[in-house]
């Protein structure tokens, strides 16, 4: 299933632009760029050192999305463990299954932070539910890797912290053992942040760590369209499926006997865990939904093993997300990558090792058309969205200037874009930029979100020198 599921995007360079930043970052810090001071961003260094390890085997994408693929398959194995223990084999099959079809849904199909982060935070669950003490210890240090990728881990970690004192103190644990205990634990799930900090400081730029990992979090706006409710709502319809048979599955309880109400306590506290961790940074974007279908799934293998209907329920549900999501569509996915490369191809025939901005829209361009801007907003989501402007310990007007200075050859802009939607302190100085350039071609570009126009402008740098004397001339 996660074959099936995810093959189509393994080296599809229009996926998702997201993917495609943090393996141009990889390749940057393969090169001995400092991330964060290098290469800005807010998603933890757990998720670089991840791409990193990925692009050393093989510097491709697809080596990122391979990895990505073992890891939903072993998430959705864990899962099938930990559902097992009240829905025996075939809700534990079902639930697994069930992930592995239902997160293409939230953009998972590729390789986001949450496809990593699902997984320790799975083990950490199945730990704390079947060892002791030590396992719960082992458990935080998994939690504590999972913050690594993305801080909204942090909710769920300290779900599974406490069941597992809570446990112990069930099991007669004094005072002085569960003080030592607890102290344990928070001391293994924050070693791995506390590790990443040090090498930070070590190499002189925690300033720029903290500032990516906390401050900068703090100043960020959210919801700076007011479309709260549009994108839950959106996001409710899509989740339908796996919330029914989630719901189904907490109301009818465990399959087994035995293990009816601490089951039900441990997947309702898991699934509101990952509910604030939605809600703590409340975008509600689609791939902030994939760390609640971890649980959700779980609570849906409680009511899919039930025979029959909790089976025809599991073929509604999975019929549903297999027809409704685009990575089944191979084709459409494949010539989505091919235009993507058609394009990078057009720009090296008439630009040989250009010197690139893209501005707007894929920045797989980078990797198949020439040389990046020399700025740590490597990401074009931070130079062009209005509401990320400064977010980063950088001027981004002072960016832009020092990224127009290099004088690009080629500039990738979307066509007919909305001027609410740019950053006016960067798009006026590079639609300025733009009049020393020649409109080339237009082209279609394929995202798995959204499907733009891109313009792409050329000889630039040429004009530039043919329009210097006679702007001298015009002066004097």
């Amino acid at each position: 299933m996660a074959l099936l599921t995810r093959a189509s995007v393994l080296g599809d360079w229009a996926y998702f632009n997201d993917e495609t930043f943090y393996f141009l970052a990889a390749r940057r810090m393969h090169q001995g760029a400092w991330l964060y001071a290098d290469v800005w961003d807010r998603k933890g260094p757990g998720l670089f050192a991840t791409y990193w390890l990925a692009t050393a085997f093989s510097p491709t994408l697809a080596a990122c999305r391979w990895l990505a693929l073992g890891f939903a398959a072993a998430t959705a194995c864990v899962l099938a463990q930990i559902t097992r223990i009240w829905a025996g084999w075939a809700g534990g099959v079902l639930a697994g299954t069930l992930y592995l079809a239902a997160i293409p849904m939230f953009v998972g199909g590729g390789a986001q932070s949450q496809v990593f982060y699902n997984l320790y935070i799975a083990l950490a669950a199945w730990l704390v539910l079947n060892t002791g003490p030590r396992g719960a210890v082992a458990a935080m240090a998994l939690a504590g890797l999972a913050l690594t990728y993305k801080q909204t881990a942090l909710c769920e970690g300290v779900f599974l912290g406490l069941w597992a004192l809570g446990r112990a103190w069930q099991g007669g644990a004094g005072r002085r053992a569960l003080i030592l205990q607890g102290a344990a634990m928070v001391m293994a799930g924050a070693a791995p942040m506390l590790l990443a900090g040090a090498i930070f400081a070590a190499g002189g730029h925690f300033g720029v760590f903290w500032h990516a990992m906390v401050t900068s979090n703090l100043v960020k706006h959210y919801d700076p369209w007011g479309d709260h409710w549009i994108r839950i709502h959106a996001l409710t319809v899509a989740a339908s499926p796996v919330l029914v048979l989630a719901a189904a599955g907490l109301a009818l309880g465990a399959v087994k006997r035995g293990k009816h109400r601490p089951g039900r306590a441990f997947l309702t506290g898991w699934v509101l865990a990952a509910i604030a961790g939605l809600l703590i940074v409340p975008n509600f974007y689609a791939d902030y939904t994939l760390p609640l279908m971890a649980p959700l799934c779980v609570c849906a293998g409680l009511a899919m093993a039930r025979y029959p209907l909790g089976w025809l329920g599991a073929t509604a549900a999975l019929t549903i997300y297999l027809l409704a999501t685009s990575e089944l569509d191979f084709a459409g996915r494949r010539a989505a990558s091919h235009e993507v490369e058609a394009l990078a191809q057009a720009i090296r025939q008439r630009q040989p090792q250009a010197r690139l901005l893209v501005y707007e829209g894929p920045m797989a361009l980078y990797a198949l058309a020439g040389e990046a801007p020399p700025s740590p907003l490597l990401d074009n989501f931070h130079l062009n969205f209005p509401f990320e402007n400064n977010t980063s310990h950088l001027d981004t007007a002072r960016e832009i200037r020092r990224i127009l200075a290099w004088r690009p050859d080629v500039v990738v802009m979307y066509h007919g874009h909305n001027p609410a939607s740019e950053n006016p302190r960067t798009a006026g100085p590079v639609r300025a930029y733009l009049s020393h350039c020649r409109l080339w071609q237009s082209a279609p570009y394929h995202e798995i979100a959204a499907s733009p126009v891109l313009d792409v402008y050329g000889d630039c740098a040429r004009n530039q020198q043919q329009d210097a004397p006679r702007t001298l001339a015009k002066a004097q």
